[in-house]
């Protein structure tokens, strides 16, 4: 199992998983400028269209005021109709924001929250704990990715929503305190396996379900254990980069964790490698992308332009109401230097996107296990109510024109951390053996080995 170099984090997006403001996950692409894309597609206030949809959702309103036994909330039913509306498309990562909910947002891409620094999504109707943050309260009293949430504050989980969870356990100000009671699997249970391929990417089982699905424990993995925290929620500030040197033989390496893709994380990783190659004159690089859920699209390209030469292609997005874009590398400063990338199934959307370019071009060999499969870009649209519409507007390919999504992308070299083993980092060691010159046969094979596939998920942005 990884060290606590490996800190996976903040997913801005891409799988969107929550972050427990704990902020706001799977958001790739999150682009401000979708205009009239979607303008239209959800009536707001103030809307002056009419037609035949709006008028019988108005009338309805009109007939429960008149005649519901008790007062009606019309901006409650307002909110659960355009929640009906967005989850009819059975798309996960199109969702509405009401305005606290983005603001949520915004302010997990500012770089520091209030709460307790951890990223939970749903998966098959269970909330799960995707990674902490390094010295958060999460981090501090010995939660773990993998652990289920069963209660906040002793009330059961079961009926709730991601969201509503997320909101419980996000709560107060800085200083207040929460009781979260988790569900600790065996360690053999936390993952599943699929057999993996060589080359372009097998295909995983990523089963997605309704975003607004409710929360069941009932059918908890056989044989673990119960534990009970009390957290005090702080200011957590998200870091973007982390740094450890390493040995592979007489070769010195930096291990680059990246947990990111805010804005301006990709300028923070460029001065890490900078460090790394000028400073520590280091003749290999690991960038470890795993837990890395995503986040901005032009991150992804500033991140991927550091290794790949200018003008490259790094990817191309195309949807019905968004020409398609092709984004091209701004400038490798270090085209060079040997890059080895580690991947896992939580690996999404923005850095799947590095990590399908980097492939293609050659330019660096992946090392560990199929990453998630979200090869889907979501953008952005203010509403009138403060709130937001974030909405999947195109596809992307990767430079070969592969389309990544609900396959991932196969490693060259599979080998994966056996979560049995809390001093052992496999899949590092894995890359530091073929640095060190070893053949990759002698680590593990693609055809023979597996890797773990991401069990369906549903997540949302907090």
């Amino acid at each position: 199992m990884r060290r606590s170099l490996k800190i996976p984090l903040l997913i801005v997006g891409g799988l969107v998983a929550a972050i427990l403001l704990v902020t706001g996950g799977f958001l790739l692409g999150a682009r401000d400028d979708l205009g009239s894309a979607l303008r239209g597609l959800v009536p707001v206030a103030g809307s002056q269209s009419t037609g035949g949809a709006n008028d019988l959702q108005q009338e309805v309103l009109d007939k429960l005021d008149s005649t519901y036994y008790k007062a009606v909330d019309d901006t409650a039913l307002h909110t659960a109709a355009i929640d009906g509306m967005v989850s009819a498309l059975n798309d996960p990562y199109t969702v509405y924001w009401d305005p606290e909910e983005y603001a949520a947002f915004k302010e997990s891409t500012s770089g520091s929250y209030t709460g307790l620094g951890m990223t939970v999504e749903m998966k098959n109707g269970l909330i799960t704990i995707v990674s902490t943050f390094k010295k958060s309260p999460a981090d501090l009293a010995g939660i773990k990715s993998g652990d289920i949430v069963v209660s906040v504050d002793g009330v059961p989980v079961d009926g709730e929503t991601l969201d509503q969870v997320v909101t419980k356990m996000k709560g107060g100000a800085e200083g207040t305190s929460v009781t979260v009671q988790i569900y600790r699997p065996l360690a053999t249970a936390l993952t599943t396996t699929t057999t993996a391929s060589s080359g372009a990417g097998a295909e995983s089982t990523t089963t997605t379900t309704n975003p607004l699905a409710k929360a069941d424990t009932s059918h908890l993995p056989p044989g673990g254990e119960r534990k009970e925290y009390t957290l005090t929620r702080k200011n957590i500030e998200i870091p973007v980069t982390e740094t450890k040197i390493l040995q592979a033989g007489s070769k010195k390496v930096a291990l680059i964790g990246f947990f990111t893709f805010s804005q301006g994380s990709a300028s923070a990783l460029r001065a890490a490698v900078k460090q790394a190659v000028e400073v520590e004159q280091v003749g290999a690089i690991i960038l470890d992308l795993r837990s890395n859920g995503g986040g901005l699209l032009d991150q992804a390209v500033d991140v991927a332009s550091i290794f790949i030469p200018q003008g490259e292609v790094i990817v191309s997005t195309e949807g019905l109401h968004s020409p398609k874009q092709v984004y091209k590398a701004t400038g490798g400063t270090y085209p060079d230097i040997p890059l080895y990338v580690l991947t896992d199934p939580y690996t999404a959307s923005a850095s799947e996107i590095v990590s399908g370019a980097l492939q293609d071009y050659g330019r660096a060999t992946l090392v560990g296990e199929t990453t998630f499969g979200k090869g889907l870009v979501q953008s952005i649209e203010p509403l009138s109510n403060g709130g937001a519409l974030k909405a999947t507007t195109a596809v992307y390919l990767t430079p070969k024109d592969r389309d990544i999504n609900k396959k991932g992308i196969s490693p060259d070299v599979v080998a994966p951390d056996d979560p049995a083993t809390t001093d052992v980092d496999e899949t590092v060691q894995a890359a530091l053996k073929l640095i060190e010159g070893a053949s990759p046969s002698s680590v593990t094979s693609p055809t023979t080995s597996t890797t773990a596939a991401p069990a369906g998920t549903t997540s949302t942005s907090k």
